[in-house]
C-alpha cells in the first residue's frame, strides 16, 4: 500500500493514488496463480513463432514460473514465443514462453500471462 514518505499536493492526489493502487491489489487477488509473483517493470521483446515482427512490452510481474506483460497489442493464447527481458547488469535474458491467458487492461492495453518453457539459446 502507500507508504507516506512524501507529501502528496492535497488529498485529491493521495486518494487517487490510493485508488490505484487498490485496483492493482485487487486484480492480483483475482488472478488464479499457482506461484507468488514479485513486482518487475523491465522492457521485454516479445517474437512469437511464425512472426516477423517484434512486439515491445513491459514485465509487470514476474515468478519462477512466468511473467505478466502490458502491450498494445493482443497476443492469442497459447501462442509460443520468445521473451527478451532487459537485464541492467549484462546482457538481456531470452525465455521460451507460452501465453496462458490475455485481456483488456485499459484503453488501448493488454495484459496477459506467460508461462516459462526454457531458456533461449
Amino acid at each position: 500500500m502507500l507508504r507516506l514518505s512524501g507529501t502528496a499536493p492535497n488529498m485529491d492526489v493521495e486518494n487517487a493514488i490510493r485508488d490505484l493502487l487498490e485496483e492493482d491489489a485487487f486484480y492480483d487477488r483475482i488472478e488464479n496463480r499457482s506461484s507468488h509473483r514479485e513486482h518487475l517493470v523491465r522492457p521485454v521483446a516479445l517474437l512469437i513463432r511464425g512472426a516477423q515482427q517484434e512486439i515491445m512490452a513491459f514485465s509487470r510481474n514476474v515468478s519462477a514460473a512466468g511473467i505478466g506483460l502490458i502491450t498494445q497489442n493482443e497476443i492469442p493464447e497459447r501462442s509460443t514465443a520468445v521473451l527478451t527481458i532487459e537485464s541492467l547488469k549484462g546482457g538481456p535474458i531470452k525465455m521460451l514462453a507460452q501465453c496462458r491467458w490475455c485481456r483488456a487492461y485499459g484503453p488501448n492495453w493488454r495484459i496477459s500471462g506467460w508461462q516459462f518453457i526454457n531458456m533461449h539459446r
